[in-house]
């Protein structure tokens, strides 16, 4: 976090508090803060600003006295904070301090400095990590021995979260430096490199780098960089990642994405949801669960109390269940809860895609609310995945290979295009798989299943795909399922091996 006077920002989370208190700060004036704070005490032209929080539109200099001023009210009483140079731009006169020098944001990145290991750019998450220890363990026992290591798993499970752990604790444990990468705001091959480039010290986020450069900034360093959301640039994030690790045998990359990076020397991490009670649970069972501890912390952060009666438990418990244990959702439903109770949480889960909104204001969009996170993913998917999805929600358990290819090859859809996008939903974690059995079975999380169902009712072909489920499903696959997720058998943990491996 950076400290300005009274004021700190933290430019990775982009928020901005005064003693404690969360400010809600514009996106364009935040931008203009960012470059006051990164210029150090050096003057910001005005075509710089234009430049950077402008670069597609033409606009008056009124743009930037309007966002200037709101800039401003964040320093109060200090009015001199922003100084205006005539004829030229603007200079932030209040000195810039950290907590840690890595926070800082200085012309050579943090993670070129020498002696301690620095964390550059690696966000603060203040709320605890909770259910993950042992995913942290294996996810650090195989970073020592493959140079990448991809978490996967569907949005909001909480995988840059648990990156971040994993990379702070590695950085505090080994001397490895850390190197932070989000690639959520970039959206072309030229803008991964660039991103890439200016966390490395190399060149300009804007600006064009030969992939040379990046070879030789981590060169004889050793480093881990965590490249967080690489699933809209696959190709792009995968390429240089196999690049930069055949250069450098001390480099690691931690990366985060909805679907395998598919390089060389690549393990994957699947992400489980947090542990949810069975039906039957007992209190003290259900207090025990990851889940639910979670929502229980997220109750507390909002000043709002859950009674412990076995009425009060068993909502919750239903509540963990139906949300299937996935952090992002249960966030957003704890801040429902504190505003409606549990018991309507409950009555509301039917229509959660309605019900939970209101997402953080300082979260990315896609992560605002329930569907606009299921949404970010489905836009990623090809024509026919997304027709083959739609249709395997008529399935409200488990199902083999031969009855999706019965139900959902009809139409233009042959049975080796749904096998073929049965495979793409699997590796893009929207179709969970169990291995319970010599014969794979799967299955839809209960939220992925609503949302399908949803694309079915839209497409209008919803009475012609249940007809085909009730004549070619016979009531072997109509056996209800555990709580498994992704490559994780009943019971089991997540793997570390290749999908097609499978």
């Amino acid at each position: 976090m950076i400290k300005i006077g009274r004021v700190t920002v933290s430019l990775e989370m982009r928020e901005v508090y005064v003693e404690d208190r969360l400010l809600q700060v514009g996106s364009r004036a935040f931008d203009i803060l960012e470059l006051l704070i990164r210029a150090e005490g050096q003057t910001v032209t005005k075509e710089d600003i234009f430049r950077h929080v402008w670069p597609k539109s033409v606009v008056g200099e009124n743009n930037i006295h309007v966002q200037l001023s709101a800039v401003r009210k964040i320093f109060g009483a200090d009015n001199h904070a922003i100084r205006t140079i005539s004829g030229r731009g603007y200079r932030l006169t209040i000195p810039v301090e950290a907590n840690d020098p890595a926070d800082l944001p200085a012309t050579v990145p943090a993670c070129e400095a020498t002696g301690a290991a620095s964390q550059s750019g690696l966000p603060v998450c203040h709320a605890p990590l909770i259910g993950r220890d042992e995913a942290m363990a294996e996810i650090t026992r195989a970073l020592k021995g493959t140079p990448i290591v991809t978490l996967l798993g569907p949005g909001g499970i909480g995988k840059t979260q648990l990156g971040i752990a994993v990379a702070r604790s590695i950085a505090a444990t080994s001397g490895m430096d850390v190197c932070f990468i989000t690639l959520a705001s970039v959206d072309n091959a030229q803008s991964v490199i660039g991103t890439v480039a200016a966390a490395l010290g190399v060149g300009r986020a804007d600006g064009d780098v030969p992939l040379q450069s990046l070879v030789a900034a981590i060169r004889g360093r050793k480093l881990l960089v965590l490249l967080d959301n690489c699933e809209h640039v696959i190709e792009s994030a995968a390429i240089i990642c196999e690049m930069l690790v055949q250069a450098s045998a001390d480099l690691r990359i931690l990366a985060t994405s909805r679907e395998p990076l598919r390089t060389r020397d690549e393990k994957f991490y699947w992400v489980a949801p947090l542990e949810t009670p069975n039906v039957h649970a007992s209190a003290k069972e259900i207090l025990a669960c990851s889940s639910v501890r979670m929502f229980l912390a997220q109750m507390n952060a909002l000043n709002t109390v859950v009674e412990h009666d076995r009425s009060s438990l068993e909502m919750l418990a239903t509540i963990c269940r139906r949300l299937d244990g996935i952090p992002l959702a249960l966030e957003l439903a704890a801040a429902r809860t504190a505003v409606f109770g549990i018991r309507k949480l409950v009555s509301e889960l039917d229509d959660r895609f309605q019900f939970l909104t209101g997402g953080r204001r300082t979260a990315p969009a896609r992560q605002q609310t329930l569907e606009a996170a299921l949404d970010w993913s489905y836009q990623l998917l090809s024509v026919t995945e997304r027709l083959v999805l739609q249709r395997l929600g008529v399935f409200a358990a488990r199902f083999s290979l031969e009855a999706a290819c019965n139900v959902a090859a009809c139409g233009r859809l042959s049975r080796h295009e749904v096998t073929e996008a049965i495979v793409g939903l699997a590796s893009k974690c929207f179709l969970m798989t169990t291995f319970d059995s010599k014969t794979k079975e799967y299955f839809l999380l209960e939220t992925t299943r609503e949302y399908a169902l949803r694309k079915l009712h839209e497409s209008e072909e919803a009475d012609e795909v249940l007809t085909r489920k009730s004549t070619y499903l016979a009531p072997v696959y109509e056996q209800p399922y555990g709580r498994v997720f992704g490559v994780a058998a009943l019971g089991g943990k997540p793997s570390m091996e290749p999908v097609a491996a499978r």
